[in-house]
């Protein structure tokens, strides 16, 4: 047999086995000789379904083989052909061999790691006609294609009876979605290779997105992230910093704290980067690329130490922990090798935090070069709460209507069928209804939205209560009945409810967010002991919540928590109000973990309990709780006139709102907030910002109206807001109507929905665009609507037609994002008369169509893998500026020797600049140098420069200023934690700069 029938008669076994562990057959799979494909046909009625499945295993063998034949290819290439055919062939017979019983082997988490371990333990002597080298061959493809095992039994939906053939129907995702798992698998460099074993961890784990909705066999499905993912904005709270998407606020620091509410997504966010990093995806954010991620989920230290890093594989990379070579992983944290991605301080007690700052402190003063993002819900931690660790907060910001409408397309396609009518009616309900507005740019409830439309036939609850009650029914109760799936516990809806009622109260109750598996057993026993109609005892019903519930889960071996902590939330709140303790959430209602708690339970009481409530709440006197009161109008489905009229006239000196906090509170509040917000005019700026928040928030023509108010204001703090809330309203009414005396901050304005460029005409401050469309634009023709628009930046480059800007009034444009393609002609910009600068702030391709911007004052290249073509600039010779970013192997300056006189350069990030001499050619024209992130170079060549002015050295550690001793009138920037040797030596007139 050849070496590839080999192969291909392997990728039957590697299916076969992968078929076997998704069955989830413990029979089955512990007989050898057992086809999983006859058992599976057997389950089929009709002949045609019948082909169809064997065309499915079929094309499952072509996907794995697509990826093992490459793979082969290259092992061992000198080893003998037959003796490689051999080693092949032991790995199939290991295969064919093995009886699959253990039962870590079904489980949901199966590592490939596990998995070879096993076969290597229980299929014993298929080596012993191998020579070393073929065994050593056999190893290594025996793990390869356990790594394939897992991929195939992970992508699938989990198997249920009856569920073939709705799988059959769905073949052509599901193979797609194979196909790219096993594409996206990092490859392992050599036989002990530990870090791409670890990657692959990663990527097995963590590559999954659970969609809330109609699964095949569960409430919720699990789709690969990287495929379903959807990138959020953050945002900081300097004034004059748009929101942005995390991939690019990464490179601007190497620590963040992340706050974001319920359900934002910074848990999904956090796996993303996990997921990125392993695939070494993140090429566009510097220093990403090669970096080793460590999730740390607090959840799991809610009653142990937190882990000190040798602890770090315990979540993810448990299996393979004891491979791990002594000391690597605090080897790639020295080396700043590493991201430590620090899930959920909120989810620990209150009392622990200050244990977590401490614990974050020590790792960053051990591994000061490692990277951190660190999240967290807003109340969870003050502000500044690591500010003494230097780490950058951003906030995660509720999805716009651009995000909804591809959060829901997204959500459609995973579902794997021809939803578009559906897909469209639900984008449309949302856009019209801003209850469901406010719902959508949750992610989670987004997620829900998608489900309940789909399952309901359009029906769509109008507030979250409804919402999460018809959720939660979804998940408990009918997805299975629909379903017809059998159990041996027979739990009522209401049964479930009052038993996950009783441990969500006491989770809340006593501070934590999860709990041990055995202690929810027990809560779960005290429970049944007043419930005696059920006969299950307590071991099973728990375990029956846990497995067909959709609410509980066990993140890791051994805790439990809800499937989303806002589920919890409510059903302690319906507890708390069955039993009546209105006393206790009234002496809560001042802390965050029991707001919403409070909020809901305002929804859940009857008259005489909510209006009890709410008193209570006013009569503590505390002032911030008047916002906790306002915030339960929204769920109180009624309430007495005078206790209405009490609320508005206590959180009357609350509005207008002092901050971001108490905005959101009232803009969930409801629209009557609009009159109160009318009768005040803040002029501080803080307060005037908040304000057009809560508008914004708020949404409708009436808040339209009174955001036309704010238009003329010129603080940038209002400006921001203004300009944030324009996707919730028509664009170009909101245009023409808000923003067109808006004074913009430097002109300036970022635009990331093609849709919102409508109606910028109005926009009479407006100078400089960015357009930021991930999924390109085409004609930038309406760039001739805007006359006073003087400077251009473009993301998404294969989306755009450069041909339509010809003839503008333009002077800078920039090109952004993603590699130059060498389709895109960059020659209409010729004829723009008034272009003097260019940024091309991407990979870069033929420098000779650069050679045509015959106008210009001051030309940028970013990421130049040689700089060697750049010859082909000479056109430009008399260029006054230029700035390189980002190129490899200059070690010199011969590759700019095309300047004639130039005034401005500027060298960034070029890791391999070591001899700048050449710089004395231009000694009577050089003013300004800056170089940044350089390794140190000999400034004696800057002593011939007579006419050098200001020399800026940023993120340059050392500095010798010693070779321009003497040198008069210059002006030398660095950064603080520049160390600086002769600055003393300056001529009169120089000054040093730091910053």
């Amino acid at each position: 047999m050849s070496l590839e029938a080999s192969a291909i008669a392997l990728t039957t076994a590697v299916v076969k086995a992968a078929a076997k562990i998704w069955l989830g057959d413990r029979p089955i799979a512990a007989d050898a000789s057992a086809k999983a494909l006859d058992l599976l046909e057997k389950q089929l009625t009709g002949l045609n379904d019948r082909r169809k499945l064997q065309l499915l295993f079929t094309n499952l063998e072509s996907r794995v083989a697509d990826r093992l034949l490459p793979f082969i290819d290259v092992e061992f290439r000198s080893l003998p052909e037959n003796e490689r055919a051999a080693a092949v062939n032991a790995v199939r017979e290991t295969f064919d061999r093995a009886a699959l019983t253990d039962d870590d082997l079904f489980a949901t988490d199966l590592d490939a790691t596990f998995l070879y371990r096993y076969l290597l333990r229980t299929v014993p002597g298929v080596t012993n006609l191998l020579p070393a080298n073929g065994t050593e061959l056999y190893q290594r493809v025996l793990r390869e294609c356990c790594a394939y095992v897992v991929q195939v039994t992970s992508t699938l939906p989990r198997f249920q009876p009856g569920a073939l053939v709705e799988v059959l129907r769905r073949e052509t995702e599901i193979l797609e979605t194979v196909r790219n798992v096993l594409a996206a698998l990092p490859e392992r460099r050599h036989p002990d290779d530990f870090a791409a074993d670890f990657r692959r961890q990663v990527v097995t784990t963590l590559d999954r997105m659970a969609l809330f909705g109609a699964g095949l066999t569960e409430a919720t499905r699990l789709y690969p992230l990287s495929v379903a993912y959807l990138s959020l904005t953050v945002s900081t709270d300097q004034d004059d910093v748009p929101g942005d998407r995390i991939e690019h606020v990464l490179p601007r620091t190497r620590r963040i704290l992340l706050r974001g509410e319920a359900g934002s997504g910074k848990t999904t966010m956090l796996q993303w980067l996990a997921v990125q990093c392993a695939n070494r995806e993140l090429r566009a954010v510097d220093g990403w690329d090669d970096l080793t991620p460590f999730l740390v989920r607090l959840r799991q230290f809610s009653w142990s130490s937190l882990p000190a890093p040798e602890r770090f594989l315990d979540d993810v990379g448990r299996h393979i922990a004891d491979e791990m070579p002594k000391g690597w992983v605090h080897r790639r944290l020295r080396q700043g090798r590493a991201v430590v991605l620090v899930d959920g301080i909120d989810e620990l007690p209150e009392e622990r935090r200050p244990e977590v700052r401490e614990w974050l402190g020590e790792l960053i003063e051990t591994f000061p070069r490692a990277r951190y993002v660190v999240t967290t819900r807003p109340a969870a931690v003050g502000p500044g709460w690591l500010s003494a660790e230097d780490f950058t907060e951003v906030r995660l910001q509720p999805m716009t209507p651009r995000d909804v409408r591809t959060f829901v397309t997204r959500w459609h396609t995973a579902m794997g069928e021809d939803l578009d009518e559906r897909r469209d009616a639900l984008v449309t309900a949302i856009g019209a209804r801003s209850a469901l507005r406010r719902l959508a740019e949750n992610p989670l409830l987004c997620a829900l939205l998608c489900a309940l439309h789909h399952e309901g036939n359009g029906r769509l609850p109008d507030n979250r209560m409804e919402l999460y009650d018809v959720a939660l029914r979804m998940l408990l109760d009918s997805r299975d009945l629909e379903r017809r799936i059998e159990s041996d516990v027979r739990l009522s809806l209401t049964e479930k409810l009052v038993l996950l009622r009783h441990l969500a109260y006491w989770l809340v109750r006593n501070g934590h967010a999860d709990i041990s598996a055995e202690d929810a057993e027990t809560r779960i026993a005290a429970k049944l002991a007043s419930m005696g109609q059920i006969d299950a005892g307590p071991h099973k019903v728990f375990r029956h919540l846990l497995d067909r519930g959709g609410v509980l889960r066990e993140p890791v071996p051994g805790r439990i928590d809800f499937v989303h902590r806002t589920f919890g939330e409510y059903l302690a709140a319906k507890a708390a109000v069955e039993e009546d303790d209105i006393g206790v959430l009234v002496a809560n209602a001042d802390r965050d973990e029991w707001r919403e708690v409070v909020v809901m339970a305002a929804g859940h009481a009857y008259p005489a309990q909510r209006e009890k409530l709410i008193q209570g709440i006013l009569d503590r006197r505390i002032t911030h709780l008047g916002l906790v009161a306002l915030a339960c109008l929204e769920t109180s489905p009624e309430l007495p006139d005078r206790l209405r009229a009490e609320i508005h006239r206590r959180t009357a000196t609350l509005i207008p709102p002092k901050n971001k906090t108490s905005a959101e509170i009232l803009g969930k509040a409801g629209e009557f907030v609009l009159d109160l917000l009318a009768e005040c005019d803040p002029t501080e700026p803080e307060t005037a910002a908040a304000t057009v928040r809560a508008i914004g928030l708020i949404g409708g023509q009436g808040a339209l109206e009174l955001l036309t108010r704010y238009g003329g204001r010129s603080n940038p703090a209002v400006v921001k807001e203004l300009v944030s809330a324009r996707d919730r309203f028509d664009p170009a009414e909101y245009a023409e109507s808000v923003l067109a005396d808006a004074v913009l901050p430097d002109g300036y304005l970022r635009v990331t929905d093609p849709a919102l460029l409508e109606g910028l005409e109005h926009l009479r401050y407006l100078e400089k665009l960015d357009c930021w469309f991930e999924s390109g634009h085409g004609d930038l023709g309406f760039v001739r609507k805007l006359p006073r628009l003087r400077s251009l930046g473009i993301g998404d480059l294969a989306g755009f037609d450069l041909r339509s800007l010809a003839g503008t009034a333009l002077d800078r444009i920039t090109l952004m994002g993603n590699p130059l393609p060498r389709s895109v002609d960059i020659g209409p910009l010729a004829d723009i008369p008034g272009l003097t600068t260019f940024i091309s702030d991407v990979e870069t391709h033929g420098w000779s169509r650069f050679a045509r911007l015959r106008h210009l004052e001051h030309l940028q290249l970013s990421w130049v893998e040689d700089p060697r073509p750049l010859a082909e600039l000479t056109p430009l010779g008399y260029l006054p500026s230029l700035a390189l970013y980002q190129v490899d192997h200059l070690t010199d300056l011969t590759s700019v020797s095309f300047l004639a006189a130039p005034r401005t350069l500027s060298f960034d990030s070029c890791a391999e600049l070591r001899d700048i001499s050449a710089l004395t050619r231009w000694a009577a024209s050089l003013t300004d140098i800056r170089l940044r992130s350089c390794p140190p170079v000999d400034l004696g060549p800057l002593g011939a420069l007579s006419e050098l002015r200001t020399l800026q050295l940023v993120d340059v550690p050392e500095v010798d200023l010693t070779p321009l001793a003497g040198k008069p009138g210059l002006t030398v920037r660095v950064t603080d934690d520049t160390r600086l040797a002769g600055a003393d030596l300056l001529g009169p007139g120089s000054t040093v700069e730091r910053r």
